[in-house]
C-alpha cells in the first residue's frame, strides 16, 4: 500500500516530480510515496521501484528495437501499481508509457489517475484524447493553451503554471553574476544517448571555431543521464568547458552565458526565463525525421516560439542544423542590441503567459487524497 504513486520517465519528469513530492512532504509528511523516477524524486522522499533510464528511449526506430523489454516494463508496473492500490496515481508527461498504463489498469483501479505535464496533444497524436477523457480523471496542465483545449474536449483540467517558474525563482533567489572579460557560451545537447551522439560532434566543431577565431569561452552542459566517458570519447582534445551534470551548477552556467546553443524541450524555458538569448537545434535520424514530420501539427518545435505563437527565437533543424548559420545567428544576437532586446522583451511576455496564481498543485493534489 502507498499513498501516491508517481510516474516520470525522463530527465524533465523526474525533476518536476521531485518538486511536487517536496511540496507534497512538506504539507503532509506522513504520506508515502513511490514510483518510477531518477535521483531526484529519491532524494525528494520517494521510494523508486525502477529507475526511469530503463524504459527511456527516443525515437520510432529505437523504441521499435526495444518493444519486447518496453512491453516487459508495462506489464510488470502496471501490476505492481494493481498491487499498491495507491490512493493517487500521478502520471507526469512521458505519454508512450504512461497513457498504457492507465489504459491497463483504469477496469481494475480504485484510486484518481491526475495527469501531470499532459501529452503534447496540440502537436501531434491529438486521437490521445480519447483515451485521456476516457482513463484519467483530472489532468493538471502547464500551458494556458491546454486548459482552454481540454475544457472545449470535455476534460477536467487545472492550469497550474509552469514548474519551471518555480524552479528558476528559487535559483535566482541567491544567483549571482560573475564577473568576466570574455564572452561566454554555452552548448547543451540533450539528455539522451541519441540525441548526444547525433549532435554533440557539430556542436563541439562550432565551439571549436569560437574559442579559435572569436577567443570565447565555450562550456559543454552534461547530463546526468549521460556517461561521462561517452562525453570524453567524443570531446577527444576539445578545449571546451565541461560543466558535470548538477541543477545548480547547469542553471548557474546558463545564468551567466551570453548565448546558449541548446536542443528542443525544457532547457528552452530555462533560458528564456533566466533571460538569456539561446537558438535552439535539433537533428534526429532520417526516418524518425520523416515520420515527424507527417504526425506534427504545429508550426513551431521551441516550447517558447509555440506558446508565443510566433518566431522568438530561431529554430534550426536536420539540414539548417549547419555551423554557419548558429555562429551567424549567435553574432547577430550577440552584436545587435534591437535583435537582442526584442527576444529578451519576449522572454518577459513568456513568463506572464506561464505564471498562475492559481491553488498550488500539491494542494490541489492531497485534497484529492
Amino acid at each position: 500500500m502507498c499513498d501516491i504513486f508517481i510516474v516520470a520517465g525522463e530527465s524533465s519528469g523526474d525533476l518536476h516530480s521531485a518538486q511536487l513530492i517536496s511540496k507534497l512532504l512538506s504539507l503532509n509528511p506522513d504520506i508515502d510515496i513511490q514510483g518510477i523516477g531518477g535521483s531526484k524524486m529519491k532524494d525528494a522522499g520517494a521510494r523508486i521501484y525502477f529507475n526511469y533510464t530503463d524504459v527511456n528511449h527516443i525515437g520510432f526506430v529505437n523504441i521499435a528495437k526495444n518493444y519486447f523489454h518496453l512491453k516487459s516494463r508495462l506489464e510488470a508496473t502496471a501490476k505492481h501499481i494493481l498491487k499498491l492500490s495507491p490512493a493517487i496515481l500521478i502520471l507526469c508527461d512521458f505519454p508512450g508509457f504512461n497513457l498504457r498504463i492507465a489504459e491497463k489498469i483504469r477496469s481494475r483501479f480504485k484510486g484518481k489517475i491526475i495527469y501531470y505535464i499532459t501529452p503534447q496533444i496540440w502537436a501531434w497524436h491529438h486521437s490521445r484524447i480519447e483515451k485521456i477523457r476516457k482513463y484519467i480523471d483530472i489532468c493538471f496542465v502547464i500551458f494556458p493553451f491546454e486548459k482552454q483545449l481540454f475544457d472545449k474536449e470535455g476534460v477536467k483540467s487545472h492550469f497550474v503554471g509552469n514548474p519551471v517558474i518555480k524552479q528558476i525563482d528559487d535559483f535566482l533567489l541567491t544567483a549571482v553574476k560573475s564577473d568576466k572579460s570574455i564572452k561566454e557560451i554555452s552548448i547543451m545537447p540533450g539528455s539522451r544517448k541519441e540525441e548526444v551522439l547525433r549532435m554533440l560532434p557539430k556542436l563541439l566543431e562550432i565551439g571549436k571555431i569560437l574559442i579559435d577565431k572569436y577567443k570565447y569561452k565555450v562550456n559543454l552542459i552534461c547530463s546526468d543521464n549521460i556517461p561521462f566517458d561517452l562525453y570524453k570519447q567524443l570531446m577527444g582534445t576539445s578545449k571546451i568547458n565541461i560543466i558535470l551534470p548538477d541543477e545548480s551548477s547547469n542553471l548557474n552556467t546558463i545564468y551567466n552565458s551570453d548565448f546558449v546553443i541548446t536542443k528542443f524541450g525544457t532547457s528552452n524555458l530555462e533560458c528564456a526565463l533566466l533571460n538569456i538569448p539561446f537558438t535552439a537545434v535539433y537533428k534526429a535520424s532520417f526516418l524518425n525525421y520523416i515520420i515527424a514530420k507527417l504526425l506534427i501539427r504545429i508550426k513551431y518545435v521551441s516550447l517558447v516560439n509555440i506558446v508565443m505563437n510566433k518566431e522568438v527565437v530561431r529554430e534550426f533543424i536536420q539540414k539548417d542544423f549547419t555551423v554557419e548559420n548558429i555562429i551567424f545567428e549567435l553574432q547577430r544576437t550577440l552584436r545587435n542590441d534591437e535583435y537582442r532586446n526584442n527576444m529578451l522583451s519576449e522572454f518577459a511576455n513568456l513568463r506572464n503567459l506561464l505564471t498562475c496564481s492559481e491553488d498550488n498543485i500539491a494542494e490541489l493534489i492531497l485534497n484529492e487524497l
